[in-house]
């Protein structure tokens, strides 16, 4: 099977769709039957090359234009009729409509990454027309629609009246990988945050209730976004400097140290569809401290004894801090990681391109 994934951008960036992307098509080219190429856009220069057994070709583009871009557009046109399925990833983007327009007889199969409310105040105005326009007529086309938790799939079922072709196919974790990682020698308690810094996920609270813990706790907030030079004027306004720290973004080795080291993950963002470094830090045997919200709350639920949720928006900052100061470092043993192995995930994930090809 001849399989064109594509994504806003390359699987070696640094993103939860391109995590996604990049560890199912590594193991899917490990399939003799699999012939896999990743498309995506880029923030760089655009090339095309070999990416761990994957074909992978960028095409330059912007955030501006939703990831897409002419090119692109061309090419799938012209070339979408040589691959047995098209698998395109992430309605916020223009990404799924392009490939929807250019698919043609192709089955088309669509994973939403679906956030229900908007990140801005100026997308949520355009969001509800959005919605009825890009994002139905993307979904009407699809073949298959792969959604990361049952709680996107039931807002997708909800939201777009479609039932039978949605499915459920959980994200993965590279367990084995972190629970061998080396943790850094560190004296304190140490709170980890991983992912986009965007004002919606929440990490100024954190760092707001940091000024009520004692001196022993630290923040270590990994990642990169526009929402970064807020944050750290947050942390020198509050006298902070020494225990917060912005890293910027790190490789998944320095990454898995750091999840083995830390007491405590925090992910209070308000619309995940999963949360795949809650997954990672339950492998590295660190707790978890969520928002009580979408898919965030569906991982809690799942596994109540390691993740642990919480009303954000209800709490003050020195109550945030009880919380954080009673959950850090609590014993949450060997969790069962064994449904979400990458391997499971893409033998899954090949099995939808099959159903779709067959609809």
């Amino acid at each position: 099977m001849k399989i064109l994934i594509i994504a806003p951008l390359p699987p070696y960036h640094r993103g939860g769709i391109e995590k996604v992307v990049g560890e199912v098509a590594k193991r899917l080219s490990q399939n003799p039957s699999a012939d896999v190429n990743v498309w995506s856009g880029t923030l760089g220069e655009a090339q095309a090359g070999d990416w761990n057994g994957v074909s992978v070709q960028t095409y330059r583009t912007s955030k501006r234009v939703g990831y897409a871009s002419f090119r692109m557009f061309a090419d799938l046109k012209r070339f979408a009729r040589d691959f047995d399925v098209v698998h395109a990833h992430g309605l916020g983007t223009l990404i799924p409509f392009v490939a929807a327009l250019t698919a043609g007889r192709t089955p088309l199969v669509i994973s939403p990454h679906f956030h229900p409310q908007a990140s801005t105040q100026l997308l949520g105005m355009m969001k509800p027309f959005y919605e009825r326009v890009v994002d139905r007529y993307t979904l009407d086309k699809a073949n298959k629609v792969i959604c990361v938790s049952e709680t996107e799939t039931d807002m997708i079922r909800r939201r777009f009246a479609i039932t039978d072709k949605v499915v459920t196919i959980y994200n993965g974790v590279n367990a084995d990988e972190i629970r061998t990682a080396k943790p850094y020698d560190f004296d304190g308690t140490l709170v980890l945050y991983v992912g986009r810094l965007e004002r919606y996920k929440n990490i100024h609270r954190v760092v707001e209730a940091f000024a009520h813990l004692p001196k022993r706790f630290a923040f270590y907030i990994v990642g990169e976004g526009p929402y970064k030079s807020q944050l750290e004027a947050l942390v020198h306004h509050r006298g902070l400097s020494e225990r917060v720290k912005l890293l910027g973004a790190c490789t998944d080795t320095e990454l898995y140290r750091c999840m083995r080291t830390s007491a405590l993950l925090v992910n209070l963002s308000e619309i995940e569809a999963f949360g795949i470094t809650v997954l990672e830090a339950l492998a590295a045997g660190t707790p978890a401290l969520v928002n009580e919200k979408l898919g965030l709350r569906e991982l809690a639920r799942r596994f109540d004894r390691a993740v642990f949720s919480i009303p954000v928006e209800a709490l003050s900052a020195r109550e945030l801090a009880q919380t954080i100061h009673d959950v850090a470092g609590t014993d949450i043993g060997l969790v069962d990681l064994n449904d979400f192995r990458w391997d499971r995930i893409a033998a899954r994930t090949f099995d939808a391109y099959k159903e779709a090809r067959n609809a």
